[in-house]
């Protein structure tokens, strides 16, 4: 399962089906389609397989799906996440949350080459996702603490 983020909210998602299923029809049924097996048919690839791109509202998760064969349903072993259903099996679910969070900007990082003549370097800060795995290594490359000594008997 592919996700990427789109303009105004949305998220488009690609559900994909290894040959190995065997089927020779498949569909994804989920909540954004009321379960329905024809609204979100599933296109054969040149392997075999199955793949649909779906524009789903980001911010919330979804669950889903595959029916093969108008008959058998199967779950999407590549989701992020599974929830027990009422029929007592698991429904996959697709998790679009982190989309719905604005991109964070570009940071602009200005060197010494880059400035002006008798132009300071401007200095700006790095995320603090950036930071946080650098002090990470730094713990972790830190010299052990020296054995306490013997004291003579």
């Amino acid at each position: 399962m592919i996700k990427s983020r789109k303009a105004k909210g949305r998220a488009s998602v690609t559900f994909t089906l290894d040959p190995r299923v065997g089927a020779q029809t498949a569909a994804v049924c989920g909540e954004w389609n009321d379960w329905s097996a024809s609204a979100d048919v599933m296109r054969r690839d040149a392997e075999g397989g199955f793949s649909l791109n779906v524009d789903l509202e980001a911010g919330r998760a979804y669950r889903f799906r595959y029916l093969l064969d108008d008959q058998r349903w199967e779950n999407d072993w590549a989701a992020d996440a599974y929830l027990p259903n009422t029929f007592g099996g698991d429904d996959s679910v697709v998790d679009l949350t982190a989309l719905a969070k604005p991109a964070p900007p570009a940071a602009q990082k200005a060197s010494a080459k880059d400035a002006a003549p008798g132009e300071k370097k401007r200095a700006t800060k790095e995320p603090v996702t950036k930071a946080a795995p650098t002090r990470t290594a730094r713990k972790a490359s830190a010299p052990a603490a020296k054995p306490a000594r013997k004291t003579p008997k």
